[in-house]
């Protein structure tokens, strides 16, 4: 699960090993360009419920789209605000990205349509104890390893947040849910955050704890995973920074 994490590591030294010959820095910024917008206008015409509910799974898509990081490293804080860190479904370049998250989903959590999408966020929303009713998670089952994701321990309900955020907009960016299922199913989700948890700062201190204590990823992965998280804590486009608990 989240083997995405070594392709980027892979991912990022095969583009230094393309740098020396054809990749710049400048060409790396103009590709990223597409999807950041210079201020936060984009928070006004983005609903409340849609921007918290993609933000607690940013961790992921940060990851998938790459934002603020090239294979030169960070380029700094230039202030923009990725859309898709705010937005799912219907954002530009989209279609860039879509057979990303078709593989990711599948391989990761063996997501390839809505039924089995279903059948994993019901697996999640038991294991948190979110209540499925009125949901189009109700009456749906699906199974995980109990042993694996203990909601026992620390932190690991912070992770699971993180990961039905993200199954839940992937899978709404791909087609294989309706964006008015992943709202309904993002707000119960939010519910259960905002009243575990009491800030982005809290939420992301115990999604690393949680993140360790599933064990999905090696040293390297991790270091790369607080990389990212740093980015989200500090950057003034970040979610985190902008979007009220």
């Amino acid at each position: 699960m989240f083997k995405f994490l070594k392709e980027l590591l892979n991912a990022a030294k095969e583009g230094v090993n393309e740098a020396k010959d054809e990749l710049t820095l400048k060409a790396e910024e103009e590709k990223m360009a597409g999807s950041l917008v210079p201020d936060n206008t984009i928070l006004l015409n983005i609903p409340d419920e849609e921007q918290f509910g993609n933000a607690l799974g940013a961790a992921f898509r940060v990851i998938v789209f790459g934002d603020w990081f090239t294979v030169f490293g960070s380029t700094g804080d230039d202030g923009s605000y990725p859309i898709h860190l705010y937005q799912f479904g219907n954002y530009p370049r989209i279609d860039q990205y879509r057979s990303d998250f078709i593989k990711l989903l599948k391989r990761d959590f063996g997501i390839t349509n809505r039924e089995t999408c279903l059948q994993m966020l019901s697996s999640y929303f038991t294991l948190l104890g979110i209540e499925k009713t009125g949901t189009a998670l109700e009456e749906k089952n699906g199974k995980i390893d109990t042993s694996i994701w203990d909601i026992s321990k620390s932190g690991v309900n912070a992770f699971v947040v993180a990961v039905v955020s993200h199954i839940t907009t992937s899978a709404t960016d791909v087609g294989y849910l309706p964006k008015p299922v992943a709202l309904n199913v993002l707000k119960s989700l939010s519910l259960y955050a905002r009243k575990h948890f009491i800030d982005w700062l809290q939420f992301s201190d115990y999604f690393l704890e949680g993140e360790d204590q599933v064990g999905v990823n090696s040293k390297i992965g991790k270091s790369y995973l607080k990389r990212y998280i740093g980015y989200l804590k500090e950057k003034k486009g970040s979610p985190w920074n902008n979007i009220a608990w």
